[in-house]
């Protein structure tokens, strides 16, 4: 197994991508520390990975404040002794914002959706490496993988019509600089920082905003949601046939998972400072 022995420390892996991450590493033989906003999700995972055979420890919380963060580390250190790899999934973060409408200031929604998306989508992560940074220094090896977006790349097919917030876009962009930064700044002590970029996957969340593009706006002209926004459709919406993916094949969560085993595993021991798109060729930058 290629991660036999190691310590991995994953955050906001309650369900979806994250989870599959979780379940990954442990398959492969490495003990985790698992995290989600939701206890109930944390602990029905835990016990699922207690059933592949290693040890799993749970810290349920909110990782956007250091408090978290902290448990997280310190729980790892002292059930293990030691934090080989870090998976940074936490993102997202639109919240409750959609609801705020304060007729006394006009940028209440703007700010809240903005103080959001940063709290989720960079400074989380950039807390979480923080926070294991002196314990890789110290034992001179980790591997970091950071959970960006193809909404943080400019290549992204078709911004118009999928209504992401101009704050998502930007928090991703900035993880994937971030990730640039860090691997030149601890590359000397051996410790690998590269992000990934997950294509769309029809997750349930993903699913009612297909839906409802799609019967709501004329430009798709009958198209198919899940064709359409997993990108194997034929792109009837403008006209010229061409697929938004190259493999016109559903991406999956278990897609994503192999792309972390891969750059957590010795296999990427040459590869730090990288942002890997793993979406059937939607984007090709």
């Amino acid at each position: 197994m290629k991660l036999d022995g190691k310590v991995s420390l994953i955050s906001a892996c309650g369900r979806g991508i994250g989870k599959e991450v979780a379940l990954t590493l442990a398959r492969e033989g490495s003990n985790v520390v698992i995290n989600s906003f939701s206890d109930k999700n944390t602990q029905a995972l835990a016990k699922e990975i207690e059933g592949l055979g290693v040890k799993v420890v749970a810290v349920a919380g909110d990782v956007t404040g250091s408090a978290v963060i902290l448990e997280m580390v310190a729980a790892a250190i002292d059930a293990f002794g030691k934090i080989d790899i870090l998976v940074n999934n936490v993102g997202g973060g639109d919240g409750e914002s959609h609801d705020i409408d304060d007729k006394d200031n006009p940028l209440a929604r703007t700010e809240a959706l903005w103080d959001a998306s940063y709290a989720h989508s960079l400074k989380a992560p950039v807390l979480m490496c923080e926070a294991v940074m002196p314990h890789f220094i110290e034992k001179k090896s980790g591997k970091i993988i950071n959970m960006s977006s193809l909404a943080g790349r400019p290549g992204m097919p078709h911004v118009d019509l999928v209504p992401i917030p101009s704050c998502y876009h930007s928090m991703k962009a900035g993880l994937i600089r971030y990730t640039q930064l860090l691997a030149d700044q601890v590359g000397r002590h051996n410790i690998n920082v590269n992000a990934i970029c997950p294509g769309i996957i029809y997750t349930d969340g993903w699913r009612a905003l297909a839906e409802g593009m799609v019967n709501n706006d004329p430009r798709f002209k009958g198209e198919d949601a899940r064709e359409w926004f997993i990108g194997i459709g034929e792109g009837r919406y403008v006209g010229d046939g061409i697929p938004q993916t190259a493999m016109r094949r559903e991406q999956t969560t278990g897609d994503i998972a192999e792309a972390v085993l891969f750059l957590a595993s010795e296999a990427a021991a040459n590869i730090t400072g990288q942002t890997l798109n793993v979406d059937g060729g939607m984007v090709k930058d």
